[in-house]
């Protein structure tokens, strides 16, 4: 067969389709030179209720994924961004209901220190929390290594995070 290796997949033929029309957002600021994230409790009565969330929303028809993650910062948090980042990670997860692998960019934006939150109403409170409360809090695997990473690569700024400084 001239090396060529044939593969046999097995089932219905059919496979997920690969997907990005949503967006993640770390919202963290600078304290003592520390970075605290802000992590919002979603409501008892909306999708995924009573968990502690980062920023998620979903990419409009004709938007980039940068613009959607902002926008999706300002509605949740009532707060505009002073510094935009790329975490340099896409955050991955298979949806069930639409048989779909769904890869989220990850942003990163920071806030002032004495930022006035204004929660969206999808959630109920809020939490400034450094990395290993932040970590403790979150549910997915995904979001904990999000946090670990913005926290090391862009968390105490400096000339390393101006690599992932977004214009």
């Amino acid at each position: 067969m001239d090396g060529v290796t044939t593969w046999t997949w097995f089932g219905s033929g059919t496979m997920p389709s690969v997907v990005s029309d949503i967006v993640d957002a770390y919202v963290f600021r600078r304290v003592h030179a520390r970075a605290q994230f802000l992590l919002l409790l979603r409501r008892p009565d909306a999708p995924l209720g009573n968990t502690w969330q980062s920023v998620h929303g979903s990419v409009d028809p004709g938007e980039t994924a940068i613009a959607a993650a902002r926008r999706s910062v300002i509605t949740a948090t009532g707060c505009e961004p002073t510094d935009a980042y790329s975490a340099d990670f896409v955050n991955q997860v298979y949806d069930h209901t639409r048989d779909a692998i769904v890869l989220a960019p990850v942003f990163a934006f920071m806030l002032p220190p004495r930022a006035n939150i204004v929660l969206g109403e999808d959630f109920a409170d809020y939490a400034w929390c450094e990395r290993e409360e932040a970590t403790a809090r979150l549910l997915w695997s995904g979001q904990r290594w999000a946090v670990r990473h913005i926290d090391e690569v862009i968390g105490a700024g400096g000339p390393d995070a101006e690599f992932y400084r977004l214009a």
